[in-house]
């Protein structure tokens, strides 16, 4: 999520805006309104572009430039939940404004949207076809919802614009098992020594529980690209599997340093906090952050609802849990939440129906594995 973000935009998102302003009649005083706010964003004030574009909505609402402009701006600024309603009514004002559709898709993904985020980059790809921010962006959230083979397509597609695409090479490779190894052999044969190539080694080396060494290779990453998103989540998220959580707490806080919108990042710095029994305050401010930004996030309900009982407070807890039920009924660790939480409560017969479904969980979670043990032997005797 954290790459797509850093991106700079294409030509036709950067300078979109301005080509469609320039097209349309308007009044002196909104002329002077957008110079102002250009002035302004050159002046990386964006607050008072902000302001003047806003002020340009109100005198002219009819004209769709001025929200593409705005939703750009505030994409750029990171303010991903305050530029979709803008952009959503530029395009009922002006639906031809395809780089505002791009933006859009961009700022759904963002916040986790993604079945919008994939509608919305779909439509304008069908008039900006090699628009490369929009297919990766479409790549990146068809692996957000777990369409592995309609993602590999749009890589396909990116390498072929592009031989040297390394994004677009490193998430094939990660998509599809039997392609793995051309893809990688492609990336490290573009540069070696790039902090992508060694991402990869890292990644490697992490699924064969190496961690030291994965490690390593995302601080050789890191040296080589200080600001690079990938290998700090990488990085962070080594020592936060490993359960080193020092050290997962303080690249947390380094991701956050350069994305204050991360919500994996608050999320995982809530949970790190928590495990370092560090001040439950502190930890929900962290998960609050998470869910503003992606309130779709059930992992983040999880675990504000494991700090809200930590506060003394179950009842605040419990809708958190029956939330994150509905959305992963299969998952033990709401189960035992729920079960502490009903007592907590005083309500026994809804913790026993808790641990009940907890242990039946369990079972069938060590049933699937004994079969796929047996499904292994009988495919290799």
């Amino acid at each position: 999520m954290n790459r797509l973000a850093a991106l700079f935009l294409s030509c036709n998102l950067a300078c979109g805006g301005t080509a469609l302003l320039a097209a349309q009649a308007v009044s002196p005083e909104v002329q002077t309104l957008y110079q102002h706010a250009r002035t302004a964003q050159a002046a990386d004030d964006n607050a008072s572009a902000v302001a003047d574009y806003t002020k340009i909505l109100r005198l002219a609402p009819g004209l769709g430039a001025a929200y593409n402009n705005l939703g750009r701006l505030y994409y750029n600024m990171g303010r991903y939940t305050d530029a979709i309603p803008v952009l959503v009514r530029g395009l009922r004002v002006d639906p031809s404004m395809h780089p505002a559709e791009i933006i859009l898709g961009a700022s759904y993904y963002q916040t986790g949207s993604y079945d919008k985020a994939a509608l919305a980059l779909q439509t304008a790809l069908k008039s900006m076809p090699d628009d490369r921010f929009a297919r990766i962006t479409l790549a990146h959230t068809l692996i957000a919802q777990n369409k592995p083979e309609d993602a590999v397509q749009q890589l396909r597609r990116l390498t072929n614009n592009d031989p040297k695409d390394q994004e677009a090479w490193y998430l094939l490779g990660k998509l599809q098992l039997q392609l793995s190894q051309q893809a990688f052999e492609q990336v490290h044969s573009i540069d070696p020594d790039s902090p992508l190539s060694h991402e990869l080694s890292g990644e490697i080396m992490e699924s064969m529980k190496n961690i030291p060494g994965a490690v390593t290779e995302y601080k050789k990453a890191l040296e080589l690209a200080p600001t690079d998103a990938g290998a700090m989540e990488h990085l962070a998220n080594a020592y936060w599997n490993a359960g080193e959580w020092e050290q997962a707490r303080d690249s947390f806080t380094t991701i956050l340093q350069h994305d204050a919108n991360n919500c994996i990042a608050h999320w995982k710095l809530a949970n790190t906090l928590d495990e370092l029994n560090a001040a439950a305050p502190d930890a929900l401010k962290q998960v609050d952050a998470a869910l503003a930004t992606c309130p779709s996030l059930a992992q983040g309900r999880v675990e504000r609802a494991r700090i809200l009982l930590r506060l003394g407070r179950p009842a605040d807890s419990l809708p958190e849990l029956l939330n994150a039920e509905k959305a992963a009924p299969d998952e033990p660790s709401v189960q035992i939440l729920l079960a502490k939480v009903y007592r907590a409560l005083g309500d026994p017969t809804h913790a026993a129906a808790a641990d009940a479904k907890f242990k039946q969980l369990l079972q069938a979670e060590h049933t699937g594995k004994e079969n796929h043990a047996a499904e292994v032997i009988r495919a290799n005797p």
